[in-house]
């Protein structure tokens, strides 16, 4: 991330980090009315407020812009950061926006995707620091949007927050939250949108439904024009994933031999499943089936919504239907977009602007006081938890600065006897670089040793710094990338937790105390 906002991956993005004079002229040739009023029809479906339907007409003024970001459809919005990137595109459409040329905030729900492993499940930590995972039985391959809703589903997560340690009332405002949303929802996908509108209806932000049937329709000419070329997505993917790899940066995506950047949905077992779209060269094939260009063309005209994007195309096929200048990605998400400049020139389509979204850590009393009192940042505890507590040890127990000074005394007096001992012979040049990196390994080993008997006399510490972690490194992750917004519902209540998040900046890192 670090690298793009420094303009070391200009090569990879044809607009500069930052460039929104740019990014709000680039050519979007789209039926804006017509989208407007499927994405309206959409949103009446879900109960969303009047504030979207403002936007809606907003968005069929013909110079007018999106600020798009999107998620996978996790249970009960599935981590943090969901929330975090409605919020910057919210943030940044209004920064945007003129009457001349208004921008709107729309958010992509993710709902042909079918990994049902990433979306089955939430994280709540609950007032006894017990971390409880929720967990629905999604079939195995189905797009989330073809999901059909369950009732038991809603049965089994409102059972299940009932066990959990919270407070009385915001529970009850949760579980009421739930049962206006999932009576609206007609798929598993429909119910985080609903969520969605519930909590950020109100900042007019809009949600696109990849398989609304009256949406699916618009990316036609986008797919049937990759169709007819087939791997050349491919192809371009894997160069950038190269250029990239020289520059040292980890690609995200990499598409395997004969491996198009489509999906399409074949039955099995009564279920629609969505299987990746193979050509050899004469034909397109899935492990079960065969298909001609002709035949897949058909399947487009008189079922659109069977055959969608994979996450190298997915991109491309919502700029090509939004009027999008922005795009607000995670970490992850700039990685495979770096991929992607190739594709958007293949169809030309115009590549957005993309934008960092802001990130969250939620800081509870008891974890800003001890925070305070060891003089920790979120930095120290997030980059090396095991060493902070380590240190702190050793400095609480008057071992710290007597430690340090030990240990610059023996470096002083074995980095001595070393160059004695090269001064003898220089051939023992290596011999001398590997005994000194032994000797720092001893050194290491023994600090954490040390450190490691004090945590077992001080249970003070080892409960409070137990606390840190449940709180901000939950299961050895990032707080943002685990716990689910509603673990701060039950906690803090639904609307002051909302009026926090609103006050994120676009951009960068903020931290939310309660």
């Amino acid at each position: 991330m670090s690298r793009y906002q420094a303009g070391e991956l200009g090569r990879f993005f044809p607009l500069s980090p930052g460039d929104f004079a740019a990014a709000l002229n680039l050519p979007r040739v789209t039926d804006r009315v017509t989208l407007a009023q499927a994405l309206g029809r959409y949103a009446e479906s879900l109960g969303a407020p009047d504030a979207v339907f403002a936007s809606l007409l907003q968005l069929e003024h013909p110079k007018s812009r999106a600020v798009l970001t999107g998620q996978q459809a996790g249970l009960l919005l599935g981590p943090n950061y969901s929330l975090a990137k409605a919020v910057t595109a919210i943030k940044l459409a209004k920064q945007l926006s003129t009457e001349d040329k208004p921008v709107v905030p729309i958010f992509w729900l993710a709902s042909q995707d079918h990994d049902s492993a990433e979306i089955n499940h939430s994280y709540l930590l609950d007032l006894n620091e017990e971390l409880k995972r929720l967990e629905l039985s999604l079939p195995e391959g189905v797009s989330a949007g073809k999901i059909v809703f369950e009732t038991k589903w809603l049965e089994q997560i409102i059972a299940e927050i009932k066990t959990l340690r919270s407070k009385e009332a915001y529970a009850q405002d949760v579980i009421a939250l739930l049962k206006r949303s999932a009576a609206k929802a007609r798929s598993f996908a429909d119910w985080f949108a609903a969520i969605l509108y519930e909590l950020l209806g109100d900042e007019g932000l809009i949600i696109i439904n990849p398989l609304d049937a009256d949406i699916a329709p618009m990316f036609v000419p986008l797919l049937e024009a990759e169709l007819e070329q087939a791997l050349v997505s491919s192809q371009r993917i894997n160069q950038a994933a190269e250029n990239l790899k020289a520059l040292h940066v980890t690609p995200q995506l990499g598409r395997g031999e004969d491996a198009t950047n489509l999906f399409i949905e074949e039955q099995f077992a009564g279920q629609p499943q969505r299987q990746l779209l193979r050509f050899d060269g004469r034909n397109f094939y899935t492990p079960s089936e065969r298909y001609t260009l002709a035949e897949l063309k058909e399947i487009l005209a008189t079922e659109p919504a069977r055959i969608t994007p994979a996450a190298g195309l997915r991109p491309i096929t919502q700029d090509a239907v939004l009027p999008t200048a922005v795009m607000v990605v995670g970490p992850g998400e700039l990685r495979y977009f770096a991929q992607l400049r190739g594709v958007y020139e293949l169809h030309d389509v115009a590549m957005p602007l993309i934008w960092p979204r802001a990130s969250v850590t939620v800081l509870e009393p008891p974890v800003m006081r001890i925070m305070s009192k060891y003089n920790l940042s979120l930095k120290d505890i997030e980059a090396a938890f095991a060493e902070s507590r380590a240190e702190l040890l050793l400095k609480l127990h008057g071992y710290g600065e007597k430690f340090e000074r030990d240990i610059a005394e023996l470096k002083r007096l074995t980095a001595l006897l070393l160059a004695d001992v090269q001064a003898i012979d220089p051939t023992l040049q290596r011999s001398v670089s590997r005994s000194e990196a032994r000797i720092e390994e001893l050194i290491a080993q023994l600090k954490a040793k040390t450190a490691t008997a004090l945590a077992k006399q001080d249970s003070i510490i080892n409960r409070q710094f137990d606390r840190l972690k449940a709180q901000l490194m939950p299961n050895g992750t990032a707080q943002e990338r685990l716990l689910s917004p509603f673990s701060f519902f039950l906690k803090f209540g639904i609307e002051p937790v909302m009026q926090a998040f609103l006050t994120l900046p676009p951009q960068g890192h903020r931290e939310l105390r309660f």
